[in-house]
């Protein structure tokens, strides 16, 4: 993480990378995620849908400022901030960058 200053508990950063975030706080992206595959039902997959139609491009470089997170039940990272005057959920590579891999042993 590239953090710029920090005030309090918040820590302002920059998007590292370009990703696609979803419209509201990390509780939005986790219900997406733990749902995606479980629930199948026309009420969720509708959900599914209209949230991915308003998704947001996040632009590199913008600085943010993180202010939830949250774990999907598959172990993801996500975060969420605020960009423009809304709030964006994504994974949490989106500002913190890739997690490392250990190396593949010889």
């Amino acid at each position: 993480m590239k953090p710029l200053h920090a005030t309090g508990a918040l820590v302002l950063t920059v998007i590292l990378y370009s990703f696609t975030g979803l419209r509201g706080n990390v509780d939005t992206c986790k219900w997406f995620d733990d749902n995606l595959n479980a629930d199948r039902s026309v009420g969720t997959m509708t959900e599914q849908t209209n949230l991915l139609y308003n998704r947001i491009a996040l632009p590199p470089d913008a600085p943010v400022t993180v202010r939830g997170t949250a774990v999907t039940n598959e172990g993801g990272s996500l975060v969420d901030f605020d960009l423009s005057g809304a709030t964006i959920c994504a994974t949490a590579e989106a500002v913190y960058g890739p997690t490392p891999s250990p190396s593949p042993v010889p």
